[in-house]
């Protein structure tokens, strides 16, 4: 049984009070999960503060409370003050868990588009090439027919470290990890061991947390710092910056000259290209999905499997749900929905679509800022694609507000839109109103199980779900 004396042995630390002889179990940040003998650590988070928590931990059993702030101190408690609340966190749950990452060969993807396909792509060529491999990610993390639900696309430090170490035990070999800015900013992964850190692109997002794009950048460089090698791609200016601080990096392009280069690309079929006169095929669509492809290639092939052996597995990839997914439907349109969220993301959608008319349902997320949604308004209609504004996640903002946002620009290319609130029912009407052979792509939601409508509460949703009752109703 390991004490808190261990522990102080292995961490960074203030001050200490209490029973150094205290037994402890795990480490929770959650006061409702919190069980006797384990730890609570006061996160000062930006929507709640830890430490208002702390009674409701005791009363649930921990013994030792870990925190940043002044606190009142009870009897029989004992307290370990920080510095760095999120940095403490990491180092205990990493301590209590044995460093599990060290068990295992860990691959990190981020960027602002493409992380959950490259890293689905990755664990997929692992597992096809007969290397057990867990994923974490934006849709929940599993290892074989195991499935855990997760509720960021990067879990807390101590949700990861349980998974990798009790997968470890199952004969786990690998982790695929998708890492967003946040969970890099706030130390989600802080002493995770990569072997690999892949860096997708970078477009305008999230700049409600970070403030700027060198911040939103910085923060992705997190995981490339702490990798031993790293993946970049040089068509991105941003990949161009970062191949300038890791002068190892391997790099992948269209483009560009690099490592990496896809040519001779057909699309018409799914994805045909050749790189270093091996030709590849992967029955999936958007030209898009060429970097991710070659991301994963470049990740593989560096581990020592030759390209030849890549492109035989890569063949069997049938791509992911609500990743430029098809619907089946007898109105000879090519309905389809995407997770498509960002400015950057709706382009490429928009460059892969080579349908006369073509009509998008979406929304913005409430956390976007103005620039965000009217960037996104206008690539739509510059595109001459129309546009049916509907919900998506307005959390603590309005759909209005974010309609207008989402209006102007669109209005600043001369587009053509439509606000109609209730999703369904915008659905509806793009499926009604667009001509035989158009696009109709439902954007935004994805494999998203929920809506956020007000706040951060999850009412349940599913966009599929949604569409077939839509195409019945028809």
């Amino acid at each position: 049984m390991i004490k808190i004396k261990d522990i102080l042995d292995n961490i960074s630390y203030k001050d200490f009070t209490g029973n150094p002889d205290q037994s402890v179990k795990e480490i929770k940040s959650d006061s409702r999960k919190v069980k006797p003998d384990d730890i609570f650590i006061a996160i000062y988070g930006f929507e709640f503060d830890g430490h208002k928590f702390i009674d409701k931990a005791i009363a649930n059993g921990a013994k030792t409370i870990v925190y940043m702030n002044d606190i009142e101190k009870k009897e029989g408690i004992s307290y370990i003050k920080v510095e760095d609340d999120r940095k403490a966190f990491a180092e205990i749950s990493n301590f209590l868990s044995d460093y599990p990452s060290k068990n295992l060969k860990v691959f990190g993807v981020t960027g602002s588009n493409g992380k959950t396909t490259t890293a689905t792509m990755i664990y997929f060529l692992l597992e096809k090439l007969g290397i057990n491999t867990i994923s974490i990610g934006t849709e929940g993390s599993y290892y074989k027919d195991m499935r855990i639900n997760t509720p960021n696309t990067t879990p807390e430090i101590n949700q990861i470290d349980k998974i990798l170490k009790d997968m470890a035990k199952e004969g786990a070999k690998a982790a695929v990890i998708e890492t967003s800015s946040h969970a890099l900013y706030l130390k989600r992964v802080y002493g995770i061991e990569f072997d690999y850190g892949v860096f997708t692109n970078l477009s305008k997002e999230h700049l409600d947390f970070h403030k700027s794009m060198d911040n939103y950048f910085m923060a992705k460089m997190i995981l490339l710092k702490n990798s031993k090698k790293q993946i970049v791609n040089i068509d991105d200016p941003y990949g161009k910056k970062a191949k300038e601080m890791f002068k190892d990096a391997l790099t992948v392009s269209i483009k560009e000259d690099s490592m990496y280069k896809a040519y001779d690309i057909d699309i018409t079929k799914g994805l045909s290209f050749k790189l270093n006169e091996v030709e590849f095929f992967i029955p999936i669509r958007g030209k898009y999905n060429i970097y991710n492809a070659l991301e994963a290639i470049a990740v593989i092939n560096d581990m020592g499997y030759s390209l030849e052996e890549i492109s035989k597995v890569f063949r069997e990839f049938k791509g992911l749900k609500a990743r430029y997914e098809y619907v089946e439907n007898d109105l000879d349109l090519d309905i389809i929905i995407d997770f498509a969220h960002t400015p950057y993301a709706f382009e490429k959608l928009l460059d892969s679509l080579s349908n006369e008319n073509i009509y998008f349902v979406y929304g913005i997320n409430g956390d976007r800022n103005y620039e965000f949604r009217y960037s996104t308004g206008k690539i739509v209609a510059s595109h001459n694609a129309m546009s049916i504004i509907t919900m998506d996640d307005p959390k603590f903002d309005t759909y209005e507000n974010i309609a207008q946002n989402v209006v102007d620009g669109i209005k600043a290319a001369n587009g053509k839109y439509i606000l109609i609130k209730n999703r369904k029912e915008a659905i509806k009407y793009a499926i009604t109103h667009a001509p035989k052979k158009s696009a109709v792509v439902m954007l935004g939601k994805g494999e998203e199980d929920f809506i956020k409508i007000i706040g951060n509460n999850k009412l349940p949703y599913s966009e599929r779900k949604t569409i077939k009752e839509v195409l019945e109703e028809i």
